[in-house]
């Protein structure tokens, strides 16, 4: 019998639903995206497989990088099968690797797979950045912290110098493995924060998704008086605005509650 309801909308993403790309490791993402959450909204989480690296040297943080981005397309077509109507990917290493050129070409090559298969488009860590940056035009001079390697910073710096920007200082918490980037405490990122920040400095910016710090970058940014962004709120904010949901969402830093 047809009771005419029909079929289209999503019971729980009934304004948008997203896929969520992870490696496979990680927890943090799909925490911090459920907690800046408006209703409406449904996140469906799906990983890129990757082993739990042990890293103990920039050699194995490479490693982890590749596989990452060796899982990245077979993730991403698993995650498109859900008919999304975005794609996050919810990581950020690799998207930095190598400085904007090879950003750009990737995040070309999987938004070419997402409107193929889906008619959708993804968020990519590296260019959500920019987007998000600007919104803060006095902005030049950056201080940067992660969970990463010496040289997984270096990418870092590589891409924001190619964007227009001088990081200042860096400081990684050279998290022994992708799993461990989440065990890292508020205490140690905050003690980060004020390695790299200065009167020099104008924005604070952390990248390494698994690293737990959405709550932290709110409360430092009303410490220091200046912007304090974390890789996951740019990512989803860059996610909501890009299907125009402009909801104002507070608690969570500036870039979700002013832009």
């Amino acid at each position: 019998m047809d009771l005419g309801y029909g079929y289209g909308t999503d019971w729980y993403g009934y304004r948008k639903k997203f896929a969520v790309l992870v490696p496979s490791t990680n927890t943090a993402v799909e925490f911090e995206y459920n907690a800046m959450k408006p209703e409406g909204v449904v996140l469906a989480t799906r990983g890129c497989v990757i082993p739990p690296f042990n890293v103990t040297n920039e050699d194995e943080f490479v490693g982890m990088v590749k596989a990452i981005g060796a899982a990245t397309e077979q993730g991403l077509r698993d995650a498109l099968t859900l008919k999304p109507d975005h794609v996050i990917f919810g990581y950020s290493a690799e998207t930095f690797w190598d400085g904007k050129e090879r950003s750009d070409r990737e995040f070309a090559r999987y938004n070419d797979i997402a409107q193929e298969v889906a008619g959708c488009n993804v968020t990519f860590g590296a260019q959500a950045i920019q987007d998000a940056l600007a919104n803060f035009p006095g902005v030049h001079r950056i201080g940067v912290i992660s969970p990463y390697m010496p040289i997984g910073n270096q990418m870092v710096d590589k891409f924001m110098s190619d964007i227009g920007y001088e990081v200042v200082r860096m400081a990684g918490h050279s998290s022994p493995g992708p799993v461990e980037i989440a065990h890292e405490p508020f205490a140690k990122s905050r003690a980060l924060v004020h390695e790299v920040d200065g009167d020099d400095v104008d924005l604070i910016l952390q990248a390494g998704t698994n690293l737990p710090f959405v709550p932290l970058a709110a409360t430092m940014e009303r410490e220091l008086g200046k912007p304090v962004l974390a890789i996951n709120a740019i990512t989803f904010w860059h996610a909501l605005r890009a299907n125009g949901i402009q909801d104002r969402i507070s608690g969570f830093g500036r870039l979700l509650e002013e832009f």
